[in-house]
């Protein structure tokens, strides 16, 4: 986010966001450009949200305020998209994650 607390331009990461990928069936590719997720299903009580992989299998719930938190260490300098560090933040999420911000548009702000 910059200084007036909106995201960088280029960046439609948002809960809302989150839930038009998962209505409309979005797929996103993970980091590493091998696998294939979707958003499945969304928890609107834990505000958390299951990923689904194109072979199936579906991830334990990850929380938005998780995600939000690696967001935001990224577009504050502290963070990059690798993910490998990510996983220090949300371990066996690194290339996942870093995917889904990717397709947010965060890496070419």
């Amino acid at each position: 986010m910059d200084k007036t607390g909106s995201h960088p331009t280029g960046c439609s990461f948002s809960w809302e966001k989150i839930r038009e990928m998962r209505n409309e069936k979005i797929e996103f590719w993970a980091a590493d450009g091998f696998n294939l997720f979707r958003i499945s299903d969304i928890d609107e009580n834990e505000n958390s949200f299951y990923i689904v992989s194109q072979l199936g299998k579906r991830t334990r719930p990850l929380k938005y305020e998780k995600l939000e938190e690696v967001h935001n260490e990224f577009h504050n300098g502290k963070l990059s998209l690798h993910p490998h560090e990510i996983d220090k933040l949300v371990p066996t999420w690194g290339n996942c994650i870093a995917g889904l911000l990717k397709y947010f548009g965060c890496d070419k702000v």
